[in-house]
């Protein structure tokens, strides 16, 4: 440590909480873009009138616009809520 010391209010990765905002908001719709389809699937393989029946492969992108948009705000603001009270105990 060579003589300097580190509190823990220190934020060594000095993000702002607009960086950390949008940052958060790409991250969350990134997962929901990836996940989605797997997320999807598992639906219509759990379904009680069968895969095929609840709608197959067809459409399992169906939705995904608005599922995208409902997270990104969740995600951004519990990102950016994180980092910056993560430095402040």
């Amino acid at each position: 440590m060579s003589g300097s010391s580190t509190t823990s209010k220190d934020n060594p990765t000095n993000v702002s909480f607009l960086t950390a905002l949008i940052c958060g908001g790409l991250a969350g719709t990134s997962v929901d873009v990836a996940l989605f389809p797997i997320d999807t699937l598992k639906t219509r393989l759990q379904s009680p009138q069968g895969f095929i029946a609840a709608g197959g492969f067809k459409g399992i992108y169906n939705g995904l616009g608005a599922a995208a948009i409902g997270s990104a705000p969740g995600a951004a603001l519990f990102f950016s809520t994180y980092e910056v009270h993560l430095f402040s105990w």
